[in-house]
Parts: structure tokens; C-alpha cells; sequence
């Protein structure tokens, strides 16, 4: 009953961080300008101040906040990643009221910016915990661009589907107008004109030549000669850039010496262990988890990749990714762990009956911990796993000391198996529970105080040893007289006050 009661808790690996921090990232089409960056900041800033700022009149919102553009800021918690730098990007870190009015500041920006800029990718959440990264990858690796790309579209679309998805993109980008400068060889030997010289009049006109360098104390700052309007260029305007043939020291049209052609082309492609790979992302809101999200598109994958094109696959990467690597990590040394102590209980008791019942006690503390995960309304993640691994070490040892002194009822006092039993129980019973008690409150302040990561944990060890140290009371003494064949007469015995 208690596994199937693992279905009612939601699987957060590590949660978003509790502090009272949202971080607003903005990642508009590749090769805008940064002034129209600093132009969307602006407005958001603008919005911030006058609908969340805290004043007189508001007691709850932001407090204050910062704005970087064209680069993030150095890392200022575990939780934060800043994005390649780019004149298109921008980061705000801004700081709320209170913690519990995250996502009251979250919703409003996220209903804005969506509102406001409907062509950007603005992505406003809490602060992540624990790395950072997107709750929801999806990267599909193959060869052909364009097959890559189609793949995504259909990934992305079903994403937008899934309840509790937003901020769906991938890191490729939207396709870019890009021209093409093909060259008239025999046209451009007629004027006197080499690829070099065009090349040379294109790069200062779009992108400017470095001239020399300014110095101002320490620093060394580029000084770069290019047109005057050469951040807003059209097809005709590159047409009439005057190219300068060196050898003839004259100037001629780029269209007479070559045809510009426009064509759409991917914006940038990213790689996956060298081989060409597009990542689609998600972040999810409060109401669900990644894991839920996961997996609905994990079964949705799995019908659509043996249709795929041959050679094409994808992996699951984001809370999937660091759940697998994080609980494999602890996961892989389980085994030896339990060898260990299994070996050290053959040579304590030298049974293996005893031993077997020693290790039979380990499930019994799922059950607390499933129904303490329940009632507290908490999740099941990485520290929760943690706490199940430190609470076996508990009912181990509670398990230990109750059949150590039924041996010793019988070896030192000489009483027969049920009385043995019956004693070791009543001998064991206070200083077991007493024991209990005072670990599960110990661990109350963490619970209080620790936050959101440590909770579950607290939790698990809690509630799990409350429920564990009870039922091993009734079960080890029960599994003792199965295996041992012990006549239980009640008749003959009878408990004093």
C-alpha cells in the first residue's frame, strides 16, 4: 500500500531555492542591436516600477532589482547560469518583498512580457537550486539540419500541449535573413576589383576595421573605423556600397561586381558530443513538476522515434539528466554498502536467520515515509532519498538491539524462548521508543528552518522512524517465533503493570 502511495508524491529532484530572489532573462533575436535590448529592459523596468514596486500603497512586490545587458552578471548563487553573452541579451535579478511573493512578481512579469514582447524569449523564474539549467531538455541528435530543426517544431508543439509547460524554445534560434555575395569573377577582374578588396569594403562597412587603440590607464580599448548607419543596412544599401580596388585606386559598386542573395539560414548550430544537436527546453509552472512533464513526452518519444529518419535519437536531459546522474552516483554504491553491513551481521550473530531478520526490517520504514511525505504535503526528491538511506541505518539498529537481548534472556537468564521474547520486548520497549523520540524531535528545527531542500528529509527520517520503530516492536518479535518455531501460550505469561 505504501508504494502505491509513492504515486500521490510529486518527484522534485532538488526544488527552486526559497529565497526571495526572481530572475528575469531575455533573449531577443540573434544580431539585434543592444539598443533595442536596453529598450526592452527599460520597459520592463518601467513596468516593474509602476505596478510592483513596494511603497506606501503596496506592501508586497519588489523591492528593488538590477538590469545587465549584453552579459550577465558574475555568479551570485549556486542556482543562477548566466546565457552567452550577446548584444541581443540581457539579465534582471530582482529581489521580492518576501520570499511566498515569488511567483505573485513572477506571474506579473510573465503575463507582461508575454503581453508586451510576443517575439522574445523571456524567461521569468525563481532562482534555481543546486546548478541551475531548464527543468525540461529534449535534445534530438542527427545530421541534416533541416530534418533537426522539423524534428524540433513537432517536439515543441507537443510541449505546448502538456499541461503546465511554458517558455518553450530551443537553442538554435529562429532562422536568420543572411546574403549571399556572390561574386562575378570576370566582371570584377574588368574593374580592377579582388574578393579582398570586397571583403575589406563589406567588413567596414558592416562590421567596422580596427584602426588603433585608445589607452586610459590599464584598460586598451579598440578604436573601429565603419560607416555611419552601418547597424541598419537593407538589401539596396548593400548593393551600394562602393567598393575600393586597391590597385586601381577607384571606387566601384558592389552590384556591378557581384549579385546579393538573400536566403533564411539557421541563426547558429549547436553540437552534442560532436555531433549535431537541437535542444528543446521548457521551464513548468507551480502547479505541476518536471518529472510529470517528463514523463508524458518521454511516452510521446518513444511512439514517434522508430519513424524518425535513420540515425536520428534523443536524450532527455534537464531535472531527467541530473536525477539520473545524482541518484546513480549514490545508487551505484549501494551494493556495497549493503554487502558490508550484511557481512558484519553473519559475524555478529552468525546466523542467517537472525541476519535475515535484521535486513527484513529495511522496508518497513518506506511505509513512514510515504505516509509522512502525505500528510506534510511535501515531495519525494534527492534529499527525501537520502533520508530513506539514513533512516535503514536506524531501524537496523533498532532491530539489533531487540534480538541481541532475546539471546540474552535466553543465554544469560535462562528463560525459555517465549518468555525470552516477551522479556527482551518489555526491557527494550522504553529505551527504543525513547530513542525514537528524541531523534524525530532533534530533527524538528530542520524541518522548521531548513527550507524547502532539507524538509523532506526531516520528514522522511521522522516519520519514517516513528512508524518503523513501532511496527519492528510487533514484527521481530513475530518473525523471531515463525523462524525459531517458538509456542507462544500466552496462558503461562502475563505482563505487569
Amino acid at each position: 500500500l505504501s508504494l502505491k502511495g509513492f504515486g500521490l508524491v510529486p518527484f522534485i529532484f532538488i526544488p527552486d531555492s526559497d529565497r526571495n530572489l526572481v530572475t528575469v532573462d531575455i533573449n531577443l533575436s540573434l544580431g539585434t542591436q543592444i539598443d533595442t535590448t536596453r529598450k526592452v529592459v527599460e520597459k520592463i523596468e518601467l513596468f516593474i516600477n509602476k505596478e510592483l514596486l513596494v511603497g506606501p500603497q503596496r506592501q508586497k512586490g519588489v523591492k528593488d532589482w538590477s538590469a545587465y545587458i549584453g552579459q550577465g552578471p558574475q555568479s551570485y548563487d549556486l542556482g543562477y547560469s548566466a546565457d552567452e553573452a550577446n548584444a541581443s541579451y540581457a539579465h534582471i535579478l530582482v529581489n521580492t518583498s518576501d520570499d511566498e511573493d515569488n511567483q505573485m512578481v513572477i506571474d506579473a512579469l510573465d503575463a507582461f512580457c508575454f503581453s508586451t514582447f510576443p517575439d522574445a524569449d523571456i524567461r521569468v523564474n525563481p532562482l534555481g537550486q543546486g546548478g541551475g539549467g531548464t527543468p525540461v531538455e529534449i535534445s534530438i541528435v542527427g545530421e541534416a539540419p533541416d530534418v533537426l530543426y522539423r524534428l524540433a517544431a513537432e517536439t515543441k508543439t507537443k510541449l505546448s500541449m502538456i499541461t503546465g509547460t511554458k517558455n518553450i524554445n530551443d537553442d538554435w534560434g529562429p532562422k536568420l535573413m543572411k546574403f549571399i555575395i556572390d561574386i562575378d569573377q570576370v566582371k570584377a577582374q574588368i574593374a580592377g576589383v579582388t574578393n579582398n578588396d570586397i571583403a575589406t569594403s563589406l567588413k567596414t562597412v558592416l562590421s567596422g576595421v580596427r584602426a588603433g587603440d585608445f589607452r586610459e590607464e590599464a584598460d586598451s580599448l579598440a578604436i573601429m573605423m565603419r560607416a555611419k548607419h552601418s547597424l541598419s543596412q537593407t538589401l539596396q544599401s548593400i548593393e551600394n556600397i562602393q567598393v575600393y580596388a586597391q590597385t586601381s585606386d577607384r571606387m566601384v559598386p558592389l552590384s556591378q561586381v557581384a549579385r546579393i542573395i538573400p536566403q533564411w539560414d539557421y541563426a547558429k548550430i549547436m553540437r552534442l558530443d560532436l555531433k549535431r544537436a537541437i535542444k528543446v527546453t521548457s521551464y513548468v509552472n507551480p502547479q505541476v513538476t518536471a518529472q510529470d512533464v517528463i514523463n508524458q513526452i518521454r511516452a510521446w518519444l518513444d511512439e514517434q522515434a522508430p519513424n524518425w529518419p535513420e540515425g536520428y535519437t534523443y536524450e532527455l536531459g534537464g531535472d531527467a539528466e541530473q536525477t539520473a546522474e545524482n541518484m546513480g552516483a549514490v545508487i551505484a554504491w549501494l551494493p556495497l554498502s549493503g554487502f558490508i553491513i550484511l557481512m558484519l551481521l553473519i559475524f555478529q550473530f552468525n546466523s542467517f536467520r537472525k541476519t535475515f531478520m535484521v535486513i527484513s526490517t529495511i522496508p518497513l520504514g518506506i511505509i513512514g515515509v510515504v505516509i509522512g511525505l502525505i500528510i506534510f504535503n511535501s515531495y519525494f526528491g534527492f534529499f527525501a532519498f537520502l533520508g530513506a538511506i539514513a533512516l535503514a541505518g536506524i531501524v537496523i539498529n533498532n532491530a539489533i538491539v531487540l534480538i541481541d537481548r532475546i539471546d540474552i534472556e535466553q543465554s544469560e537468564n535462562g528463560l525459555n524462548p517465549q518468555d525470552a521474547i516477551i522479556e527482551a520486548c518489555r526491557q527494550r520497549f522504553r529505551p527504543i521508543l525513547l530513542t525514537t523520540f528524541t531523534t524525530s524531535l532533534g530533527l524538528i528545527p530542520l524541518y522548521l528552518g531548513g527550507g524547502l531542500m532539507w524538509e523532506p528529509l526531516a520528514v522522511a527520517i521522522m516519520v519514517g522512524l516513528l512508524f518503523s520503530t513501532v511496527i519492528t516492536l510487533f514484527f521481530i518479535p513475530a518473525l523471531y517465533g515463525l523462524l525459531y518455531r517458538v509456542r507462544m501460550d500466552t496462558n503461562q505469561y502475563h505482563l505487569s503493570a
